[in-house]
């Protein structure tokens, strides 16, 4: 097993509204502030002490192909067993009912396709006895395995931020109602320099309990290289999945919930440059005024403070901006490697040609001693190699979706991966200590975890594992030492760790995403969020 940790710079967030400043002194050793975030929080573990939790799961492809299919996975760390009962639903209503029953301290699946009766997707509802628990699933796909959290509530407003149709890439809408009354809702979709709002999806109909899909491509949307796309219900509230295959210069399959609001910050603890990586976000304001968006780069080098000096994105209404962070703006030097324009160094001539004597400088009439002097570069505007995490963030109002699209070589060929960002819980900014990992690698993997931690102290992260007993510390994966806002990888190779339950804590605020092999016989990774731990 082997644990890289990346040098990080400070990382303050001040406030209401989200502003992110570079510290270049030593770092203030205090907890950093969040914006307040209106709506519901990310999909996390013990957000409610309910008598029951409602689960609602994105879909799963289910119509009958060949490697296609998806299960739901329910987690049980406690001491007792836990009743699941679950509904399946697709576009002719609920097919089945039952329930699942998990022992303590183990995890249950359920196949969905197995009663799905040949429709394209399906979706689940899960209900969990006294809110215990947590649901996630598994989308199997000849493209790659993706896994997904599954949310712990509806929204009238659901956003996607990164579609994409080039090279006979496929986007489908996953629309679920899980109540017993119809939902009416609007679609609009928008690109770099256009948004349309199809008639035929003014005021549509969601049937009650049942799923409705919607290929993007259907909707003229056709060789597009980034589509973005808002949801909203006139009446009653919806679950929404995005099933992405990606085919060309894009390769990989993803489903994954959208964004069931809007935010002012969006945080992603994974992020790499280096050579055959393209890594960009997608920026989607769907609101009626345009949105500044200033970018911070966390985990890297003292060197790289420059990074954080570029300008910010203006992301124009109802509009999409893809945003390539290995593409340099703003106002400062180049680090060194050539002169800034306007700065050029003086000609070290004499007016006749001649080269000055010595004691003769150009500063002033007596001279000056030249080697008194040490010229300082302007700090660089360009992101170093390594691993980096970012964050998004505006002053406006909650009003923007942000996702990362990374493309990573694999093999003989290339794996894409799109996630959305992740959120500070609301009402105040909390970020978890702890994240619960239900679905992790079957097959030793290494960098399966990225741990960010966002507090200007230092940490210690720990993985544990469910078993019999409860939790227990991995002994190779103990007390990890993690510095002020720096990122570490973490490998999950141990044969003790596969398929089982895990728990990621750490002595700080830190953001955990993993990375998981696409599964069967591709090379290449999946990324996904696990759940945070409600404090």
């Amino acid at each position: 097993m082997t644990r890289r940790a990346i040098p990080a710079i400070a990382l303050l967030v001040v406030g209401l509204g989200g502003i992110l400043a570079v510290g270049r002194e030593a770092p203030v050793r205090s907890a950093p502030l969040f914006a307040t975030a209106d709506g519901t929080w990310m999909p996390a573990v013990g957000v409610s002490g309910a008598l029951s939790g409602s689960w609602f799961c994105p879909g799963v492809p289910t119509d009958d192909a060949d490697g296609v299919g998806g299960e739901i996975v329910v987690s049980n760390g406690g001491a007792e067993e836990l009743i699941a009962s679950y509904a399946v639903l697709t576009d002719a209503g609920v097919v089945t009912e039952g329930e699942l029953s998990v022992a303590a301290r183990s995890q249950a699946r359920l196949d969905v396709d197995e009663s799905a009766d040949g429709a394209s997707f399906s979706s689940v509802v899960v209900e969990v006895e006294g809110g215990r628990g947590f649901v996630e699933q598994i989308a199997r796909h000849p493209l790659g395995t993706s896994v997904a959290a599954c949310s712990n509530d509806t929204s009238p407003d659901w956003y996607i931020a990164d579609g994409y149709t080039l090279d006979d890439s496929v986007e489908t809408l996953v629309l679920t109602n899980p109540f017993d009354e119809p939902v009416s809702a609007d679609l609009r979709f928008s690109t770099e320099s256009r948004q349309a709002e199809p008639g035929q999806f003014d005021g549509f109909i969601v049937l009650p309990r049942s799923v409705r899909t919607i290929r993007i491509a259907d909707l003229g949307a056709r060789d597009e290289p980034v589509i973005s796309v808002a949801i909203e219900a006139r009446s009653g509230r919806l679950v929404v999945g995005r099933a992405q295959e990606y085919r060309g210069d894009r390769v990989g399959y993803d489903v994954s919930l959208a964004a069931p609001a809007l935010r002012d910050q969006w945080w992603f603890a994974d992020g790499e440059r280096a050579d055959g990586i393209t890594e960009t976000f997608s920026v989607y304001n769907p609101t009626d005024e345009e949105v500044e968006v200033t970018v911070f780069f966390g985990g890297l080098p003292l060197s790289a403070t420059g990074v954080n000096e570029r300008d910010p994105i203006v992301v124009p209404p109802r509009r999409v901006v893809v945003y390539d962070p290995t593409v340099v703006t703003g106002e400062a030097g180049t680090s060194g490697d050539a002169d800034p324009p306007g700065t050029e160094a003086p000609d070290a001539t004499a007016p006749d040609g001649s080269a000055p004597a010595d004691g003769e400088g150009t500063d002033d009439e007596e001279g000056a001693d030249d080697d008194a002097f040490v010229e300082f570069d302007d700090p660089s505007l360009e992101l170093p190699v390594g691993r980096h995490a970012t964050v998004f963030s505006t002053l406006a109002q909650p009003s923007i979706v942000v996702e990362r699209v990374l493309t990573r070589p694999s093999g003989d060929s290339i794996s894409t991966t799109v996630v959305q960002g992740a959120t500070v819980r609301p009402p105040n900014g909390f970020v978890a200590s702890a994240w619960r990992v239900g679905v992790g690698p079957t097959e030793p993997t290494e960098d399966a975890l990225v741990v960010w931690n966002i507090d200007q102290v230092p940490s210690t992260v720990s993985v544990s594992v469910i078993g019999p007993d409860g939790a227990s510390v991995v002994p190779s994966l103990s007390e990890i030492p993690l510095a002020e806002g720096a990122i570490a990888t973490i490998d999950l190779v141990d044969p003790e760790l596969l398929g089982r339950e895990l728990v990621v804590s750490a002595t700080t605020q830190v953001f955990v995403e993993r990375s998981l092999p696409r599964g069967g016989d591709l090379a290449g990774r999946s990324g996904s969020w696990p759940l945070p731990q409600a404090g």
